[in-house]
């Protein structure tokens, strides 16, 4: 029985190793293919680069310019690294000889020859976009009240003369009968535009182009509506301007000062108004001439009256709005209370681009229209005082 065992033992561990031999067998065998896939995708690549090392020299040599030839010179390199001064010495090859060859050599090589900018060698370095032309400040606007209207007519009942004051009365009589009188104002809406036709083209190339368009229309529109605020003649299409419609300076006042100023003049202006018990003034229009002027004044001493030392006001706390919408000499005081003016929009700024002009979709133009719909009204004239600087009494 113990022979037995042992021998059945001894079968079993041959079976198992002759497994194991099998599955080693396996693996080697495995390997084997594996390594003979990789030699072969190697002798693939071999095989390719092998090609084109044969049709690269089969085929006729690429020639370089002599630009090129030149640009890899090590010397040049060499001496354009280290900032170019003084001396220069340049070692060509045969080579690089034969093809500098085609240059002419009494040409001069500077900026006029390369050129500039898309025609020649040499970059530019160009600041984006466009620089615009000089503008001035708007600021009539910014004066007064505005608030929207939906229609084209702007219709106002206003007292045209007021009851008188009240008196003293005698007891157990009739008392004294007073009376007041009525009269309607009118503003009308206008439109404020400016167009300007352009290619599709220059639009399409000229990226800056239409930008600046855009800031520009508008600008110029605003620039008419401020002038109309204050100079429209109230014929055609004008606005009544504030000036146009102003109550005119008295000049006789200028003769209660003597050796009078233009700063005076202001100050019997802002008198006038209070007379007339009209709305008190908050703002002075001036030519930038007169507001200088004014600034400049000096004392005796030559020393100027309205600087940091001196808490001197030559506007008399009205604020300065400086312009060339009015001409020099010219000037209004006035009131931005909107009890006394006030701006009605009836349509906001707008800008349209259009081909619907003419024959404008045949030629591939586009037309730029900016434009405001806006009128002024000013419910008490007597409160804007207009005047000359150089009128004597």
């Amino acid at each position: 029985m113990e022979m037995e065992k042992q021998l059945g033992e001894i079968l079993s561990q041959i079976k198992e190793s002759k497994t194991a031999a099998e599955v080693e067998q396996k693996k080697f065998g495995s390997m084997l293919e594996e390594t003979k896939s990789k030699l072969e995708a190697l002798q693939k690549q071999a095989d390719a680069i092998d090609q084109k090392i044969a049709e690269r020299h089969a085929g006729p040599a690429s020639q370089k310019s002599g630009m090129q030839e030149l640009m890899e010179n090590e010397s040049l390199q060499r001496w354009c690294k280290d900032k170019p001064q003084g001396n220069f010495y340049l070692t060509l090859t045969k080579k690089q000889a034969d093809a500098l060859m085609g240059l002419e050599q009494k040409t001069n090589i500077d900026t006029a020859a390369v050129g500039l900018s898309t025609s020649g060698v040499l970059p530019i370095d160009r600041t984006p976009g466009i620089v615009p032309e000089a503008r001035q400040a708007l600021r009539i606007r910014d004066l007064l009240t505005s608030r929207p209207t939906s229609l084209s007519l702007i219709d106002y009942v206003k007292v045209n003369s007021g009851p008188s004051r009240g008196s003293v009365q005698t007891e157990s009589s009739n008392k004294t009968e007073n009376a007041v009188t009525f009269n309607t104002g009118t503003a009308r809406v206008q439109t404020i535009a400016s167009v300007i036709p352009a290619s599709r083209q220059v639009l399409d190339d000229l990226t800056d182009l239409l930008g600046y368009l855009q800031m520009a229309l508008p600008y110029y529109v605003n620039l008419a509506e401020e002038v109309q605020f204050l100079t429209g003649s109230n014929t055609g299409t004008d606005l009544n301007g504030l000036i146009t419609q102003g109550t005119a300076y008295n000049t006789a006042l200028n003769s209660l000062t003597p050796g009078w100023k233009q700063q005076d003049i202001i100050a019997r202006a802002i008198q006038q108004v209070m007379i007339a018990k009209e709305i008190e003034p908050t703002f002075v229009v001036l030519h930038p001439t007169d507001y200088w002027n004014i600034k400049l004044t000096k004392d005796t001493q030559g020393r100027y009256l309205s600087t940091g030392w001196n808490p001197y006001d030559p506007f008399f706390g009205l604020a300065p709005v400086v312009t060339t919408s009015v001409g020099s000499g010219n000037f209004l005081v006035g009131s931005g209370n909107p009890v006394a003016v006030e701006i009605r929009d009836r349509m906001d700024m707008t800008l349209e681009m259009s081909t619907q002009h003419a024959s404008f979709f045949i030629s591939n133009q586009v037309m730029i229209r900016a434009e405001k719909r806006v009128t002024l009204v000013c419910y008490r004239p007597g409160s804007f005082i207009q005047g000359s600087f150089n009128t004597s009494p």
